[in-house]
């Protein structure tokens, strides 16, 4: 029997050995599934928040008044006041002449320091000094630039260019140095880990790993990779970069999946801890693990986005879901969302370990 006969009877057949056009289609059809936002070994669509979901639990747990009103320097004090470590801040610039004093600050401050606004979002406007060297500032991405520059851009951040035109305050704090306990992820940059929280709740986490496609920096969309880590275990579990599926640094050729974070508990505990200080029950946390102040917040998105799922493989909604309905049992008998951070890690680990699908055996607090 010829090729061509046994193609008419089998669509595998036909599909093999039609020729090299359908070949090629077979591989870009297989490329496309690989670059799905949602890959299709997802357990279930209905597990996926979308964005108008998204905007309905922002609604439903973050008042609004909060949401108004809050930015970087009023969550860092609300942070440090509560006892939670976070950066250093050595200044905070808001008018013109504000900028003088910080030109002096230049000439005498040779370490690293991070410049961000106030209220901006998505990692817009944030610069990373790295150190400085005759006079010149090194950012992470190894550029060298002077101190009129530096000023320019707080002068930006001030009048409104990453807050559409709304005036702004300048943020200046300490650069923190990741610990030696993750040297096998460490890159030029420094990676965050960032834990999305509901009620006090950590319901999924990614670390954001710098390459240098990103020029250093923790950010998804500008090039780091988003790897998702197990609540349960604190492992990575699958990784992706610019949305294609990954296992290893594209730089360093480290293998990423199976990676433990060492601290993990002390990272959902200070997540939950940032969460619940901040007065926004729906949050994405900010944290790393400093050289020397050991798990650090950097700081809470009230808008923590979805590309978290993307690097997990797995949805939120289910999630949330299941998290609502233990909440809604237990306001007869002494609700959940008034448990300390210790046993809402306790609880959460233990439902991650259940896929959220039923309610474990009953933990009581000590």
């Amino acid at each position: 029997m010829s090729a061509r006969r046994t193609s008419r009877k089998s669509g595998v057949f036909r599909g093999i050995l039609s020729g090299p056009n359908r070949f090629r289609q077979v591989q870009r059809s297989l490329r496309r599934e690989s670059r799905m936002r949602f890959p299709l070994h997802f357990y279930g669509r209905s597990d996926i928040l979308t964005k108008e979901q998204w905007k309905r639990v922002i609604e439903r747990y973050n008042p609004a008044d909060l949401m108004e009103s809050l930015n970087k320097v009023d969550i860092k004090e609300i942070l440090a006041a509560a006892g939670i470590s976070i950066p250093d801040t050595y200044m905070i610039l808001e008018t013109e002449d504000d900028l003088e004093g910080f030109r002096t600050w230049l000439d005498s401050f040779s370490d690293g320091f991070v410049i961000k606004p106030a209220s901006g979002h998505g990692g817009a406007g944030i610069m990373v000094i790295d150190r400085r060297v005759v006079g010149r500032f090194i950012t992470i991405s190894g550029r060298g630039i002077g101190p009129d520059q530096l000023i320019a851009h707080v002068r930006r951040i001030i009048k409104g260019a990453y807050t559409r035109s709304v005036p702004d305050r300048a943020i200046v704090e300490r650069r923190l140095v990741l610990s030696g306990s993750l040297r096998e992820l460490r890159t030029p940059g420094l990676l965050d880990i960032r834990v999305v929280v509901l009620k006090g709740f950590p319901l999924m986490a990614m670390t954001r790993i710098p390459t240098r496609r990103s020029r250093g920096r923790a950010n998804i969309h500008q090039g780091a990779i988003g790897a998702g880590i197990s609540i349960s275990e604190g492992r990575i579990t699958s990784a992706t970069l610019m949305r294609r599926n990954v296992s290893r640094h594209p730089q360093t050729g480290r293998y990423l999946i199976g990676f433990r974070f060492n601290m993990w508990e002390d990272i959902l505990e200070s997540a939950s801890l940032a969460a619940d200080a901040s007065g926004l029950g729906f949050v994405g946390v900010d944290l790393t693990v400093d050289r020397d102040l050991g798990v650090t917040v950097i700081e809470v998105n009230k808008r923590p986005g979805l590309e978290i799922q993307n690097a997990n493989r797995s949805g939120l909604r289910r999630r949330i879901r299941f998290l609502e309905g233990q909440i809604r049992k237990s306001k007869g008998n002494g609700n959940i969302t008034d448990l300390g951070p210790g046993i809402k890690v306790e609880l959460t680990r233990k439902w991650d370990t259940l896929m959220w699908r039923k309610m474990p055996e009953k933990v009581s607090e000590e």
